[in-house]
């Protein structure tokens, strides 16, 4: 199975990609940000060469002043009668968050900021066609770089203070259990599996963003004094945060992808233990 993935360098494509590895049925064309538009404008992306077309790259490059483009770009590829199947990656971000539940496939998103009106508009423009999937995800998180576990711990070593005045809920979910979701719908599809349209995968158990920083600090309290001292310092925002009368709760409902495709969430506090212990450069036993 010969794969395109768009955004090969975010993240989320750099999960996908290690994900399998070793996977001899999967053949990749590997698609950086830079170079996705010209990608895309090309005729590569043809059923005589490529079976399926991942697009990790939206979530990353969705305020860039180019996005339009490649929305345009977009339309035009996905209408094709010789489009692969293609599978955009999408967040909880298109929803506000003012609905006391989780949100199910069939809600309609309306969040208002730009990032979340060009994610609509791509996922609009991939569900065009009948034959392609949207799958939203949670609150992502893979340790790497500027993300908010690894911004979490580079304050704490650098004894910065740890303030928190979101009181968002939500589900984090790290960047490989995005990938083991996404290439078991590619695989499935693949076989001759025919569900599409818009999908929801996050990690089970929610919890709040200042739940969430608690969770790392206590983690890394087990290798840094630091954090300990952090937690402990955090008293004063997280009463504040109990007070707090709008609460946006950011969760998304998977039960359609379970029933569809037998895929079940997993907890998201193992991967984050993980994490953590690599980026303190602590051996596993």
């Amino acid at each position: 199975m010969r794969v395109v993935l768009l955004g090969s360098d975010t993240e989320l494509g750099r999960a996908i990609r290690q994900y399998y590895d070793n996977d001899y049925d999967f053949d990749w064309l590997e698609v950086p940000c830079h170079e996705v538009l010209a990608k895309v404008s090309s005729s590569v992306l043809d059923q005589q060469y490529c079976d399926a077309i991942i697009d990790a790259y939206s979530l990353r490059s969705a305020l860039q002043n180019d996005y339009d483009q490649y929305l345009e770009l977009l339309g035009t590829l996905v209408l094709r009668d010789t489009c692969p199947l293609f599978y955009m990656l999408s967040g909880v971000q298109v929803f506000l968050g003012e609905k006391e539940s989780s949100y199910l496939e069939t809600d309609e998103p309306d969040a208002r900021s730009r990032f979340a009106r060009r994610l609509v508009e791509a996922e609009q423009k991939v569900l065009s066609s009948e034959r392609h999937i949207v799958l939203r995800t949670g609150w992502l998180f893979s340790g790497a770089q500027d993300d908010f576990i690894a911004n979490t711990i580079n304050l704490v070593r650098a004894g910065s203070p740890i303030e928190f005045h979101d009181t968002a809920i939500g589900c984090p979910t790290p960047v490989s259990d995005v990938a083991r979701v996404l290439l078991s719908v590619v695989k499935q599809r693949h076989y001759g599996a025919l569900n599409s349209g818009v999908y929801h995968y996050c990690c089970s158990e929610e919890i709040s963003w200042m739940g969430l920083v608690e969770a790392v600090l206590t983690t890394a309290g087990q290798f840094d004094p630091k954090a300990q001292s952090a937690l402990e310092l955090m008293g004063d925002t997280a009463n504040a945060l109990e007070m707090a009368t709008e609460i946006k709760r950011q969760s998304l409902s998977c039960r359609k992808i379970f029933g569809h495709y037998g895929i079940k969430q997993r907890s998201w506090r193992p991967v984050l233990r993980a994490l953590i212990r690599d980026m303190y450069n602590i051996p596993s036993n």
